[in-house]
């Protein structure tokens, strides 16, 4: 039968308090480099947007590289290329995959 984690407090001084601003200074502390995915391959074009969190426009959290034409039909090719795979896969295994990158 499931069972439903605990519903945490999150109260002044909790345990649970204390380990989530723990974790978000150790993520605070670090700055991403986000690439592109086209076809499984990483694309890193140098051509970087700074991101920032909405709340806190002052913070870098890191940056994202921007694509240009050829990026995008490099990436419309490599969906066709498995457009009949994917169109032949049970729904069941299209949906997991969508889950599983939630």
């Amino acid at each position: 039968m499931p069972v439903n984690e605990p519903v945490l407090s999150y109260s002044p001084g909790s345990k649970e308090k204390l380990a989530l601003k723990a974790a978000l200074k150790e993520l605070k502390s670090t700055k991403i480099d986000v690439p592109m995915y086209i076809g499984g391959e990483e694309v890193r074009t140098g051509k970087t947007v700074e991101l920032r969190p909405p709340h806190e426009r002052k913070h870098l959290l890191g940056q994202f590289h921007t694509g240009e034409a050829k990026h995008v039909v490099k990436a419309i090719n490599a969906a066709l290329k498995v457009k009949d795979k994917w169109a032949n896969m049970s729904w069941e295994n299209r949906a997991n995959i969508f889950f599983k990158s939630s």
